[in-house]
């Protein structure tokens, strides 16, 4: 039976849910645990004047509970789970981060990672001889390995550095597995040649869960990146259309006929690049009416010379 999991891109002065995980970007980065709720502080911001709240829901009571610095909370087939902490020896932190993770959300029968959001500061500081980026994918590789993740079931993911040194993560879990979404146009990321890190980053373009509402299409972190190469330095317009072409193409992989999706959030390296890269979107969205929700957001992407990263959810 199709489970039922709902995402909401809603104003911060909408009434939305009462139970359900919430994400709302701002600082500094935690959890607040309340009963029937897990609220996740990113620690980014958004870029004014927006101001969001995303939600996601399940049907029934959920059930709250905590194993050290996991927070979880826990529905019929779905399980929202978070950790945080400082991001200090990044590589090992990752690793434990996500042993602690996915140990919860197994002991639990949530044995499918759908997908993991990651953030942490100084994305490219150096950090024992690695840029810590590569720090980060070689804790996540060595923790999902481990666990013996098979890299055909990896999840959607997002990893955007922030401004202060502090590492959050949260996943969504299912009991049932998601469909994993690979891009034609892009190599596979788990893999990546060694020359972008010791250990590829592990993750899968998009997933697909199957709802009582219809296909749900969590798309990972998108970027200006054909094959395994960044394409257009330093020309954030050219950026912004190959990376909604990298968002077509998994589209069209899902299927023609699901919706545009119903929203979209842009990490910005620079937020003065906002106006050229919402004259993209709005040029690429014109024949959607409505056009998708969109959040703009200040973060650092995985690559030096990328300037632009686009999440979302096809609903």
């Amino acid at each position: 039976m199709p489970l039922t999991l709902r995402s909401q891109l809603m104003p911060e002065a909408a009434s939305g849910p009462d139970t359900g995980l919430r994400i709302r970007l701002r600082e500094p980065a935690g959890i607040e645990a309340a009963r029937g709720t897990l609220e996740i502080h990113p620690g980014l911001s958004p870029l004014a004047p927006d101001d969001y709240v995303e939600y996601w829901t399940a049907p029934g009571t959920p059930r709250s509970s905590r194993e050290g610095p996991v927070h979880l909370l826990e529905h019929d087939d779905v399980l929202f789970a978070s950790w945080t902490g400082p991001d200090h020896g990044l590589r090992e932190q990752t690793e434990q981060a996500y042993q602690s993770l996915l140990a919860a959300c197994r002991t639990r029968g949530y044995e499918h990672l759908a997908r993991i959001w990651n953030f942490f500061g100084d994305i490219h500081g150096e950090e024992d001889g690695l840029e810590r980026y590569q720090a980060f994918c070689v804790g996540r590789a060595a923790a999902l390995e481990a666990l013996q993740v098979p890299l055909a079931s990896m999840p959607a993911a997002t990893a955007i550095g922030g401004d202060r040194r502090q590492l959050v993560i949260y996943l969504i879990a299912t009991r049932t597995p998601a469909k994993p979404l690979e891009n034609p146009r892009q190599v596979s990321a788990y893999h990546y040649p060694a020359r972008y890190s010791p250990k590829s980053p592990t993750f899968a373009r998009a997933t697909q869960l199957d709802t009582a509402d219809g296909p749900l299409i969590l798309l990972s972190g998108t970027a200006s990146i054909v094959g395994h190469e960044s394409r257009h330095p330093d020309d954030v317009v050219a950026q912004a259309r190959e990376t909604l072409a990298n968002l077509q193409a998994l589209h069209n992989t899902a299927g023609r006929k699901l919706p545009r999706p119903s929203w979209l959030r842009v990490y910005l390296r620079r937020p003065e690049d906002r106006p050229r890269v919402a004259a993209v979107l709005a040029e690429h969205y014109n024949a959607a009416h409505p056009g998708p929700i969109v959040q703009w957001v200040r973060g650092d992407i995985c690559r030096r010379e990328l300037l632009l990263e686009i999440e979302g959810v096809h609903a």
